[in-house]
């Protein structure tokens, strides 16, 4: 029997952070009565995060992990809504625990109402060059897709409709860098209700700065040039 949530979570070298993100979302999602389950996607890790992982599986069955060799963010995330995407609803948060869970109940109490929920970062820690990007993103979308794109196109915080899930994945490339920049864009080309919330920063964890390297810089090329194709394929 499909869960009712299912929550997805790609992790890469975070071994510090996963104790208290289980922790702190587990709380939250029991004082909300959910049948829910995680879904953790290591990334290749080269620390501790998958065996901390596996020890958090033989324990739980809310927990299952899937492990795949280094291919990065957007693959993993791709790898979790396959094996996810028959749930009533799909959550989609980053291991590193930036963001705050307290937003989640105004997302979940709203949900019938909508396709997809996005998250919108209240405090970014990132370069000017980053946030170029970003707002590159943004524009490009908008411009392409039509309507109003949200303000924050590729947040790593957004609950899936399941069934609208399933429809929009296959036509997503397996290799694509933002996958939830395109995920967002066919949203909004198919005229799926989605509305944007507010999502502050976790105040335990110290926000990390997004700097400007060269794998980032050559992803979000790579990005924009997904995004442009996706405009004229899908």
């Amino acid at each position: 029997m499909s869960k009712e949530l299912q929550i997805v979570v790609p992790v890469y070298n975070e071994e510090t952070s996963l104790k208290r993100l289980i922790d702190d979302w587990r709380n939250l999602l029991d004082n909300l009565s959910l049948d829910y389950q995680f879904l953790f996607i290591d990334d290749g890790s080269t620390d501790h995060s998958l065996d901390l992982l596996q020890t958090y599986r033989h324990d739980s069955p809310d927990i299952l992990v899937y492990s795949q060799p280094n291919a990065g963010h957007g693959p993993a995330i791709l790898n979790g809504y396959t094996h996810a995407c028959q749930a009533h609803w799909v959550l989609q948060i980053d291991s590193d625990h930036q963001l705050t869970p307290n937003s989640f109940p105004e997302f979940w109490h709203g949900r019938e109402d909508y396709d997809l929920i996005l998250g919108n970062r209240k405090e970014k820690n990132a370069s000017t060059s980053r946030r170029l990007i970003s707002n590159t993103s943004r524009s490009l979308t908008r411009i392409l897709f039509g309507g109003r794109s949200p303000n924050d196109v590729n947040c790593p915080y957004r609950l899936f409709r399941g069934p609208a899930l399933v429809r929009a994945l296959p036509l997503i490339p397996p290799d694509s860098f933002a996958p939830n920049v395109l995920l967002t864009a066919w949203f909004i080309r198919n005229h799926m209700r989605i509305r944007s919330i507010p999502v502050p920063g976790n105040d335990a964890i110290p926000i990390k700065k997004s700097e400007l390297n060269g794998y980032f810089l050559r992803g979000s090329i790579r990005a924009l040039w997904q995004t442009l194709l996706f405009r004229f394929r899908s």
